[in-house]
Formats: C-alpha cells, structure tokens, sequence
C-alpha cells in the first residue's frame, strides 16, 4: 500500500479524537499536529466534507459531523464500555455497533412523535434489547436526497418511532415510496460496509453498484432504494 496521504491521515485523525474525546479536533489541532498553514488545512477539511466524510458549520472549518459522530448534543445518545457519544441521527446510533466492531453499544433516545424514551442494547451483531418492542428507525427522504442538506437530513428526517402506529401519527409520515421503515437489526446490517472500516487510512465510502448490491442482498429493493 502506498504511504496515507495527508489528507487520508487527518481523516483517520478526526475519527480517533472522537472515539478517545467524544468531541472533534479543532483545525488548530490539525495545524500543529501536521505542520499546516491554516488556508491547507481548512482545504483539506473541505475536501473531507466533499467527500462525505464529515461534514463542517457551513462557512467555517469547524467539524459538526464525522459520521456517525456528532459534535454538538442530539436526541441520539450513544454509550460503549468507554464514553458516551451523540450521533446524528437514528442510524448513525445504530451504526457505532458496526462501526466498533460489534463491540457493546447502548442507544438512548426517544419517539420523535411523543418523546416516549427509546432504548436499544447492540450486542454481537444485533439488538438484544428494544424498548418498546416495536420501535423502528424512519428515514423520512430518498437516498438521492439525503445529500442536498445532510444536516438536515440527519437532524430531522432519520429518527425513531416508538411504533409504526406513531409514525404514521406523525408531520414526518411520508408515502412508501418516498420512505422506509426499519428495525435496528436492519440498520445494523444496512450499516456494514459503510461504517465497518471507519478507522481504516485508506478507508473510502462505497460507490454506487457495491452499495446497490449491498441493498439488494438485504431486500431492500423497490423505488426508495434506487441511487
């Protein structure tokens, strides 16, 4: 393999702040810790950001998100053997379980509807505890839209329903063909090979046919699933 190029090292570094921090480094970290003027390292972090790894507090260099990791509070609170973590959005929570090797992971949240508490225990691969018992993940947009505002996106379209019955009292309640609803064992598999190697240097986000076939294998088919 060849040497990690800078920028494939600050990724991996932004991702290792998070787990050992549970907060982001800040782009003065990143000048000292590779000798960079501040104008290349906000460079590289908006390269980052367009490559969708992280995404930064438009107009800044500042890091908000290092998916799954969340730099600011959010309803989806996520514990290990370590540390607490927020993260972005209903997935990313389940997401730490695959991210982490399938190490203990708890997801505290709530119903976006009612705000009843959400409770899910990860454990070796998939949810050993879901309260209540019918608690789904929602995405409320298309794939194909996640990324006009992934802000937004993660803010207020991936969420928890304590019930399907509550997600269809909700605002949020889309039709099915715009929207889907999951059960954290999906999510946990849906989340492999995007979140798996995370900590890799030379980690690159699937492209399109492997995520694809990746949707196919889990029959998630249908018009939502299209890229």
């Amino acid at each position: 393999m060849n040497a990690p190029t800078v920028t494939q090292r600050i990724r991996r570094l932004i991702f290792e702040h998070f787990d050992r921090h549970g907060v982001p480094p800040v782009v003065e970290q990143l000048m000292v810790e590779f000798s960079l003027a501040r104008d290349d390292a906000a460079e590289i972090l908006r390269e980052l950001d367009a490559a969708r790894h992280i995404a930064l507090v438009r107009g800044t260099a500042r890091i908000l998100m290092a998916f799954p990791y969340s730099a600011i509070a959010t309803p989806f609170r996520v514990t290990t053997k370590e540390r607490t973590y927020f993260a972005n959005c209903a997935w990313d929570a389940v997401a730490f379980h695959a991210m982490l090797d399938e190490a203990d992971v708890t997801v505290d949240s709530a119903c976006h509807h009612c705000a009843e508490p959400i409770h899910i225990e990860m454990r070796g691969g998939s949810a050993s505890v879901v309260e209540p018992a019918d608690a789904i993940v929602y995405l409320a947009l298309k794939p194909t839209q996640w990324w006009e505002d992934i802000v937004t996106t993660c803010s207020n379209t991936m969420v928890f329903f304590s019930s399907e019955a509550h997600r269809d009292a909700s605002d949020l309640c889309a039709p099915p063909e715009q929207a889907a609803s999951l059960t954290p064992d999906q999510v946990h598999a849906l989340s492999g090979p995007i979140y798996r190697t995370k900590f890799a240097v030379d980690y690159a986000r699937p492209g399109k046919d492997e995520l694809l076939a990746h949707f196919a294998a889990l029959g998630l088919t249908g018009e939502y699933w299209k890229l």
